[in-house]
């Protein structure tokens, strides 16, 4: 069964960036969605432009539904008008693009919890670095991206996902497991030397 994926969406506005943190739940169930204006939602069905949930393999799928406005995905250089009615992989990095918004999606792995979008909260300084993070990763991405980069992913049929159980349960532990102490080491067995008898 796919877990949920913790993500952050920046909104990539020319004044200023911010950070929305999400989970991205397994399936097609009410979930993390994007409106018309790119604004994130949850568990909202009124005015959606596209979904992201994850699929049974694990993957951020990225979902533009019959009849719903225009999306785009860009990575690195190549750029795609997402389908509707067809699931399309992203990856970390990956750019969307709604009406005259574009996100960056960033997949952080497993998510602890499942939890509404809340927006990420920054200290004075803390922007510049991120930008400078972000710089960095830009750099080091490039480099990536003139080896060679992932193709774009559009699948015809993904694989099927499971209903989410009713309640989930959370599991919360007062202390980590004791880890057991490391065995006792055998000793070495000496070799056994033959001296050699001249003949």
């Amino acid at each position: 069964m796919p877990k949920p994926l913790a993500i952050c969406i920046e909104e990539l506005d020319p004044s200023e960036s911010t950070y929305t943190r999400c989970v991205a739940l397994p399936g097609r169930q009410p979930g993390l969605r994007l409106d018309s204006g790119g604004q994130v939602m949850w568990q909202i069905d009124d005015d959606v432009s596209c979904e992201l949930w994850v699929s049974a393999d694990d993957r951020l799928m990225l979902y533009r539904p019959e009849g719903a406005a225009p999306v785009a995905l860009q990575r690195a250089e190549r750029s795609l008008e997402v389908p509707c009615g067809k699931p399309v992989v992203v990856l970390d990095q990956d750019l969307v693009s709604v009406g005259s918004r574009r996100v960056r999606i960033h997949v952080h792995g497993e998510a602890p919890a499942t939890a509404a979008p809340t927006l990420l909260p920054t200290a004075p300084g803390t922007l510049r670095r991120i930008a400078e993070g972000l710089s960095m990763t830009l750099a080091v991405g490039l480099t990536v991206a003139a080896v060679g980069c992932a193709p774009i992913e559009i699948r015809e049929a993904p694989p099927s996902v499971m209903p989410p159980s009713p309640s989930p349960t959370i599991e919360i532990r007062e202390a980590p497991p004791s880890v057991m102490p490391p065995s006792p080491s055998p000793t070495p067995a000496v070799p056994t030397v033959t001296p050699m008898v001249p003949e």
